[in-house]
């Protein structure tokens, strides 16, 4: 089977643990939860457990202690008796994909040189393969070197694995300058006009092969439910803080332009079946979800995981007579969805390195909030949370709940 760019699906199917998993058996006599709260972009050290207020499914609830940690340390705690949280952290790199920005070097070197603390253990997923760096690797192995041969393999393994999703590209621009050409359109980019491959089809043809290309792009993309869902319970197993980075890269869509689509329509509008498989590609297309949204949303919740979700802008490329439509918006909402429900960052920008050390300088700081729920029923569902400041209004983020099972 060709690798490609390899999305979730595997990544998460072909996941590694270290060695010395720690397990601990679920219970709900203490539900801890993880808090930020935000003035801006600023962390808020100063609040008291007296400031906050705890809803589970609508009730208030008594909070029992509050820490307050700040780069894997208790700054402060109140608190009857002593919880001994774990403060060391499993940090996880998810890249998706297709191009490589060299400033990702710059978000790694920063991860080792201020992020990852004694304790820490580190997990990357590439578009290629999966890579486990136990606390014992990263305390006897000097930092420079696992972060020069970090960067060698993001960037290797984004080269290979986004071999595939850039020829499927390349092959949808060359098939829209083709349709384009078909409806009198004959400004197209130099190189890609005179591939053989497309221009000896009929109209008919080569929306059909457009149709075909899309498909196996979008095979690429798919989310597969029940893997995302084995990555949760995986991670669920861990008592120590779990941060995952995920790294997206901004998509788009070679289509015809608007004037092209018109000429289309106008020249074939007795051509039933060409006219609505042009509308049908061009004008009516959107992806239909493939998964339960909120099923996995409860399931990150539960796993206590903070997912921070880094949207890797970038400009759309200029090919004459192709219209690059933006094509993330659905993965976008999704992963911002996860992110929300999680208590983790959402970070949008052209340079990833800058919403890395963003994200992460806001993910050192946290408050931990434990309470005993009141009339707990070991019922399988979701029980949400809800967390309020009295008297202050500032920005909170936190896990939206858990199930109780």
């Amino acid at each position: 089977m060709k690798r490609s760019i390899i999305l979730i699906v595997f990544l998460f199917l072909t996941l590694k643990l270290p060695a010395q998993v720690e397990q601990h058996e679920v219970t709900v006599r203490n539900v801890v939860v993880p808090v930020r709260v935000l003035d801006g972009n600023l962390f808020v050290d100063n609040l008291t457990i007296e400031d906050f207020e705890l809803f589970e499914d609508g009730k208030l609830q008594k909070i029992e202690a509050l820490y307050l940690v700040q780069n894997s340390n208790i700054k402060r705690k109140e608190a009857g008796e002593d919880y001994q949280p774990q403060l060391s952290r499993h940090l996880y790199l998810l890249f998706q994909t297709a191009d490589y920005n060299p400033r990702l070097a710059e978000a790694i070197s920063h991860l080792f040189n201020n992020v990852i603390q004694p304790g820490d253990s580190l997990t990357v997923m590439t578009p290629m393969d999966t890579y486990t760096l136990s606390r014992r690797a990263l305390n006897t192995k000097p930092k420079e070197v696992i972060s020069r041969e970090l960067q060698s393999i993001v960037r290797k393994d984004t080269q290979m694995g986004g071999a595939n999703y850039r020829s499927l590209m390349t092959d949808l621009k060359r098939l829209v300058t083709s349709i384009s050409a078909s409806g009198g359109e004959t400004k197209v980019l130099s190189g890609l006009e005179s591939d053989s491959s497309t221009s000896m089809f009929s109209l008919e043809n080569l929306l059909v092969r457009y149709q075909e290309t899309m498909e196996k792009m979008e095979n690429l993309r798919v989310v597969d439910e029940e893997r995302f869902l084995q990555f949760a319970q995986q991670l669920k197993k861990y008592e120590r803080q779990k941060s995952v980075f995920f790294f997206y890269q901004r998509e788009f869509r070679p289509e015809i332009s608007q004037s092209i689509l018109n000429r289309l329509m106008s020249s074939h509008q007795d051509e039933p079946e060409i006219l609505a498989q042009v509308q049908n590609l061009f004008q009516l297309y959107q992806r239909q979800p493939t998964f339960n949204t909120q099923r996995i949303i409860a399931a990150f919740a539960d796993a206590s995981i903070s997912f921070n979700f880094i949207f890797m802008h970038k400009d759309p490329e200029f090919v004459s007579g192709v219209t690059m439509r933006e094509q993330s918006e659905d993965m976008f909402n999704f992963f911002s969805q996860v992110a929300q429900a999680t208590g983790g960052i959402i970070d949008s920008s052209q340079n990833p390195a800058y919403a890395f050390k963003h994200a992460a300088d806001i993910a050192e700081s946290y408050y931990l909030l434990y309470y005993s729920p009141i009339d707990y029923k070991k019922d399988g569902q979701f029980k949400s949370i809800n967390i309020r400041l009295r008297d202050k209004n500032y920005k909170l983020t936190y896990r939206l709940g858990y199930i109780a099972n």
